[in-house]
């Protein structure tokens, strides 16, 4: 049996770990305000002239940028936080003031000089700076840092690359889906959609990309921003890929794009024998298709086995129009009232609370 001593022990050991730990945790956040206070008293002198600047034009404009351009590097520093916040959230002459006041200060440079720091922090902040500027000198160092051993710094260089890269670092981000530093699927895919329609090109390259990972961003990619003139390669994925990921990416990229090549691949995702997150998706596809002929098919999965294809299927024949109505209406008429009727009248039923909710909210605002 343990004895009363050591039960006593014991406790006593992990009261004074908790205590040790508390007291650490509320000593972080004193020293951490502490720190925000002393930065905002040591910017609060020049505070007023960065607003002034924001609204400022011509020869004024001129002079306030001459004025903080000057300041101490203490000042600049405690600064800098807001001057970041602010690139982000304006635009227009006010955001082209603030990236004139990097260039004076040279901070550009600084921060450029900072994606090689021993601290995590400031190259995570040199990034964030440098994409909002848009800064495409530091791009290849950018590019570098995609393979940080910082998480947070290889999220910073994606948002960053979104900003202000271009098609070369297409393959970059490409590349940093895998490994044992990968960035997250979806900040790679935000930074390729911020890219533009100039690497466009270079993302249909990741098509045949040898991880399928890397195809299934570059299909989203290519779906998510319209680019049609791809429709042929991303068809070809839905048949051919050996992947299911990549193949559900290329059903539901066919569906955003609306162009007649994809409905053979749809129609032929959708059959018995599939697998069910394929079939789902493409009967979703095929609905965002808006393609007539696809009514028949789509009747036909009303009564699937797998419920949720089922329910796919009959929303998706609401978006066909008046004969995915009709289709819908023939299924719920039917007297067997077997499965494919109770997904007919659920889909209606569901059309005809859309419906009078949106006649509520039209009458609410006459």
């Amino acid at each position: 049996m343990i004895s009363a001593g050591l039960v006593r022990g014991a406790l006593l050991g992990l009261l004074a770990v908790v205590l040790a730990l508390s007291l650490l945790i509320v000593g972080n956040r004193v020293v951490r305000r502490h720190r925000e206070r002393r930065r905002e008293r040591i910017a609060a002198p020049v505070r007023g002239s960065l607003l002034e600047l924001l609204c400022a034009e011509g020869d004024e404009q001129t002079e306030l940028l001459n004025r903080l351009a000057e300041i101490d590097r203490r000042t600049w520093a405690a600064l800098e936080p807001t001057l970041t916040a602010l690139l982000g959230k304006v635009a227009g002459g006010a955001r082209a003031a603030l990236v004139r006041l990097y260039e004076l200060r040279g901070a550009a440079v600084d921060a450029v000089a900072d994606l090689s720091s021993r601290s995590a922090a400031r190259r995570g902040r040199a990034a964030q700076v440098l994409g909002q500027l848009s800064h495409r000198p530091a791009v290849p160092s950018l590019c570098r840092l995609l393979a940080d051993r910082d998480p947070e710094v290889r999220l910073a260089a994606t948002r960053a690359l979104g900003r202000c890269g271009g098609p070369e670092a297409v393959s970059y981000l490409l590349e940093s889906l895998h490994g044992p530093r990968a960035v997250p699927p979806a900040a790679v895919t935000r930074a390729l959609v911020s890219l533009g329609p100039q690497a466009q090109q270079s993302v249909a390259a990741g098509l045949e990309h040898p991880q399928p990972l890397a195809r299934a961003v570059a299909i989203e990619v290519l779906g998510a921003t319209g680019v049609v003139s791809h429709t042929s390669g991303i068809a070809r994925a839905l048949r051919e890929d050996p992947q299911i990921e990549v193949r559900v990416k290329a059903a539901r990229a066919l569906g955003r794009l609306g162009m007649p090549e994809g409905l053979e691949p749809l129609l032929a995702a959708v059959r018995p024998g599939r697998p069910v997150a394929l079939r789902m998706v493409g009967a979703g596809a095929l609905g965002s298709l808006g393609a007539v002929v696809a009514t028949g098919p789509l009747a036909a999965l009303l009564g699937d086995s797998d419920r949720h294809v089922a329910a796919t299927a009959a929303r998706a024949l609401l978006q066909l129009g008046p004969e995915g109505r009709a289709e819908l209406r023939a299924a719920a008429d039917d007297g067997s009232n077997g499965p494919a009727a109770a997904q007919a009248r659920a889909a209606l039923a569901e059309s005809a609370v859309g419906a009078a909710r949106h006649d509520v909210r039209a009458e609410v605002a006459l």
